[in-house]
């Protein structure tokens, strides 16, 4: 039963965090001790969230885990390598690598999604 909440919990924050990002709040542009905008911590969770639940959601020693123990590291790796590639915290992309960021982040979010189904479909599998 905790593990259902844990994952209830993980699975609900995504949606609440877009939307906030999506309100396009001022508070979201607040930086963070070091320079780093609420906002992208917030976009980060958004990723990270799912794909713990994934990981969480699917049983040890399983190729399924494994999957999920590799798109919950990109999830994690999205922010720093985001950071990286627009080469400021603020995450302003000029040129190609605002092409290759949007790529990087579309495979996170394709990897996330498969992740994730596998896992619930299998949980649902093992419950029925």
């Amino acid at each position: 039963m905790k593990r259902a909440l844990v994952l209830g919990a993980l699975l609900a924050w995504a949606p609440l965090a877009l939307a906030l990002l999506v309100s396009g709040s001022e508070w979201l542009g607040r930086d963070l001790p070091g320079g780093l905008p609420l906002g992208n911590v917030l976009s980060a969770s958004i990723l990270c969230a799912p794909a713990l639940a994934g990981w969480l959601a699917s049983r040890p020693r399983t190729r399924q885990r494994l999957w999920a123990a590799m798109t919950l590291v990109a999830a994690l790796a999205w922010l720093p390598v985001s950071i990286w590639l627009a080469g400021n915290a603020a995450l302003n992309f000029h040129g190609q690598r605002g092409a290759v960021w949007l790529g990087f982040s579309a495979v996170v979010v394709i990897a996330l999604g498969v992740s994730l189904a596998w896992a619930l479909v299998a949980a649902l599998r093992r419950r029925g």
